[in-house]
C-alpha cells in the first residue's frame, strides 16, 4: 500500500519514512541528471578548452549567426575556432577537439560543398552546442518536388531545409500531405556519398555573355550562368553552380552556333566537379552547352 498520500489545509503533517525517502531519492535523482548540463553551461561561459569528446558524427558549434537557434536548425560550417600552431603540434586545442563556427547558410558557399550541420540542442547566438554532421536525425524541411531524394541548405532561413536532386544529405522519410511551401518534418542522413570529382552530370545553362554567336569568320564566345536541374529559370530555384563559364567542349573556329537564351527555362548542359589540388575547395567545370550550328534548309531550286 502506498504511504503517498495528499493533505489538506489544517491537517497534521506526519510524514512516513518510506515518504521521505522517497522524496530524497527524487532529489538525487534530479541533481545527478542536471550535474552534465551545469558543467556544459559552466564550460561554455569558460570557452572551449574544457569541453568534452562530442562523439562519431558529432562535433562541437559555436553559433555565429545573428540569431538564436533551436534544435535541428541548420548552420553552414565556417572555419575551426583552434588554428593549429605549427605542423608537429601534439597537444593543445586543435588537436584535442573539433570546434567549428556555425554560420548564417549559404545555398552557394555551404549548399554546393554540403558543409552544414544540424544542430542537437538549441545554441544562443555566440553559445556553443553540439551538431551532426554525419549519421541520421529529424529535421525541417521543405520539399520543393516529390521526386527528390535529398536536401540542401535554405539561404532564406536556417529553421529548415529545402530538397534537392543531389546532395549528400539523403531524405529517408517525410511527412505526407503537406502543403507545398509548406515546412514539413523529415528523417534524413548527413554524410552519404556526393557526386565525385571528374564525374559528368547534367546541369541547366542560360546565356549570360559574350559578344557574338559566331560568323562566318568569327568564333562564338559566348558564356553561361550554370545551375543545378531543379532550377525554374535563371533567377529562381536550384544553386549556382558557376557564372560566366565558358564550355570546355571544343567550338568550330568560325560559324554560328544556336546558344543557350539568356532567360526562360534554359537548357540541358553538363558539366563536372573538380577539386583544387592546392585549397581542396571543389569547383564545376562547364563540359557542354549544347550549342549546335545554325543550320539552313537548302533551296531545292523549284
Amino acid at each position: 500500500m502506498s504511504t503517498m498520500k495528499k493533505v489538506s489545509t489544517g491537517d497534521s503533517l506526519v510524514i512516513p519514512a518510506n515518504t521521505y525517502n522517497a522524496f530524497i531519492d527524487a532529489a538525487t535523482d534530479f541533481q545527478q541528471r542536471i550535474k552534465p548540463r551545469q558543467k556544459l553551461t559552466q564550460q561554455s561561459q569558460r570557452g572551449t578548452s574544457l569541453l568534452p569528446g562530442a562523439g562519431a558524427g558529432v562535433i562541437w558549434l559555436r553559433n555565429d549567426s545573428p540569431i538564436d537557434c533551436w534544435r535541428y536548425f541548420v548552420l553552414g560550417l565556417d572555419v575551426p575556432i583552434h588554428e593549429p600552431q605549427t605542423i608537429m603540434d601534439t597537444e593543445g586545442s586543435f588537436v584535442d577537439q573539433v570546434v567549428f563556427s556555425g554560420v548564417w547558410p549559404e545555398p552557394n558557399a555551404h549548399g554546393l560543398t554540403d558543409k552544414h550541420a544540424i544542430l542537437l540542442e538549441p545554441i544562443v547566438a555566440g553559445g556553443m552546442g553540439r551538431a551532426l554532421i554525419h549519421g541520421v536525425c529529424q529535421v525541417r524541411l521543405i520539399v520543393d518536388d516529390e521526386s527528390h531524394q535529398f536536401a540542401k541548405v535554405a539561404g532564406d532561413f536556417p529553421a529548415f531545409m529545402v530538397s534537392s536532386a543531389v546532395g549528400s544529405t539523403q531524405i529517408l522519410w517525410k511527412e505526407s500531405d503537406v502543403a507545398p511551401g509548406q515546412p514539413c518534418w523529415a528523417i534524413v542522413k548527413l554524410g552519404v556519398p556526393s557526386v565525385p570529382s571528374n564525374t559528368m552530370i547534367p546541369c541547366k545553362v542560360w546565356q549570360d555573355g559574350g559578344t557574338t554567336d559566331g560568323d562566318a569568320t568569327t568564333q562564338c564566345d559566348r558564356t553561361y550562368l550554370v545551375k543545378t536541374m531543379d532550377a525554374y529559370d535563371e533567377l529562381d530555384g536550384g544553386s549556382i553552380l558557376g557564372e560566366e563559364l565558358e564550355p570546355l567542349k571544343q567550338r568550330p573556329a568560325a560559324g554560328k552556333l544556336v546558344t543557350a537564351p539568356a532567360t526562360g527555362d534554359g537548357i540541358i548542359g553538363t558539366g563536372f566537379y573538380m577539386t583544387d589540388p592546392y585549397s581542396g575547395e571543389m569547383f564545376f567545370e562547364l563540359f557542354d552547352a549544347n550549342e549546335t550550328l545554325a543550320v539552313e534548309v537548302c533551296d531545292d531550286g523549284e
